[in-house]
């Protein structure tokens, strides 16, 4: 495969490309909240490689609050990162799928946040299950053309992500009552398998639904090691 690398971080970009060649992919800083950056970079891949046939939507950030904290800038950055970032690149990915002719692939990170209750995460708990929603109202709408549409709901991926980071892990930390620290096993110890989730994790359900499941849309695939309260219902 031949990647378009996006993130608002060029420092990122530059130690991704460190594992590929200029022939297999171009990182481009872009902001998943505006539009014309979104079209500037969707055109820089088909004049690139010639077209775009997969779209892994995997731009995030997170506010853990309780709701009296949480200020409506909170809910709006939520809501422009994770809902209309997945929407305004659903659009673009959509067009040139279309036009293109032979289908396409749309897998989308949501979480199991989208799935489950829990205290001080009302803004990002609810973006999320807006991003899962949306996932299935996608595979609806663009299964005649034969576009699939999916989404990977992790649990907690507390080491190697950027979101973990900040404020995001001393909020959750605060709302178990441990320490920062502890949160990789804390959250290992309260799934069934007992294990840390990693990014490579959520890569490998990425290229199941891609390698794998042909015939798979509108579905979501947990990597969270076993959370009951997430069980799809």
């Amino acid at each position: 495969a031949q990647v378009v690398l996006l993130d608002l971080y060029e420092t990122r970009l530059q130690e991704a490309m460190e594992h590929f060649s200029p022939d297999e992919a171009r990182a481009l800083p872009c902001d998943v909240r505006k539009p014309a950056e979104l079209e500037a970079a969707f055109v820089e891949a088909c004049r690139c490689f010639g077209g775009v046939d997969i779209l892994v939507h995997s731009a995030g950030l997170a506010v853990s609050k309780p709701l009296e904290a949480t200020t409506i800038d909170d809910w709006r950055v939520l809501q422009e990162v994770l809902v209309q970032g997945q929407f305004l690149l659903a659009r673009q990915a959509a067009d040139i799928m279309r036009r293109q002719g032979f289908g396409g692939d749309m897998i989308f990170i949501a979480s199991k946040n989208g799935l489950t209750a829990g205290p001080n995460n009302v803004a990002y708990g609810t973006a999320k299950a807006a991003q899962l929603h949306m996932t299935r109202l996608l595979a609806a709408e663009l299964a005649a053309d034969g576009i699939r549409v999916n989404a990977v709901n992790p649990d907690g991926v507390v080491l190697g992500s950027k979101i973990w980071e900040g404020a995001w892990a001393e909020g959750r930390a605060r709302a178990y009552g441990i320490r920062v620290e502890d949160l990789p096993e804390f959250y290992a110890q309260r799934n069934l398998l007992k294990q840390a989730i990693r990014p490579e994790d959520v890569a490998e359900a990425v290229f199941a639904f891609l390698a794998l499941l042909p015939k798979t849309t509108g579905q979501m695939l947990n990597v969270d090691g076993g959370m009951p309260a997430a069980f799809v219902r």
